[in-house]
């Protein structure tokens, strides 16, 4: 009886850490699947439209006048320092630890090793490749198919408004928008 509460004794205190190691293994093993799909270049293009937008405001604010090199020097500095904790917060070196934990919790090893291994493969590498151009095209396409539905959600819309007023009592207030 003695024998068999120390080797419970012993599971309960040695599972915990095989359980530690299973998943720093499992961490190393999707830091490598971040690797092989480049993720420190995934939020790029996201932190250049920040940028671009933030010096669009800028050149908003300061209107059509002309800038003097210390007022230029001003913006500029605010850009950098801007731009610094933007990528404090939303830069890979931040979110990578947070991914980390996301993707372990959410995939299991085996999935981590499938997924890592098509990534690794020159279909996967094509694929990550691509990405950006098959991204570009869809959104044209999404955006063709605005411009046909439009006018037929607008006409929808004024024909809705039209039917609400028709139901308000005399006096009533009109719906927003009217």
């Amino acid at each position: 009886m003695k024998r068999w509460i120390a080797v419970l004794v012993m599971v309960v205190a040695v599972a915990p850490c095989a359980a530690r190691a299973d998943e720093a293994t499992k961490q190393a093993k999707v830091k490598e699947l971040f690797a092989a799909m480049h993720m420190n270049h995934v939020l790029d293009p996201m932190l250049k439209a920040i940028q671009q937008e933030m010096q669009g405001m800028i050149q908003q604010a300061a209107g059509t006048q002309q800038m003097t090199p210390q007022q230029k020097k001003l913006t500029q500095d605010y850009l950098n320092q801007s731009m610094a904790v933007v990528n404090q917060s939303l830069g890979w070196s931040a979110l990578e630890p947070e991914y980390v934990k996301l993707y372990a919790a959410t995939y299991s090893e085996s999935e981590i090793d499938g997924i890592l291994a098509f990534y690794k493969s020159p279909a996967g590498q094509a694929m990550l490749a691509k990405s950006p151009q098959l991204t570009q095209g869809a959104m044209q396409i999404v955006h063709g198919r605005m411009g046909a539905f439009q006018p037929k959600v607008q006409a929808l819309a004024q024909e809705y408004m039209k039917q609400m007023k028709a139901t308000m009592p005399a006096g009533a207030a009109k719906p927003a928008g009217k």
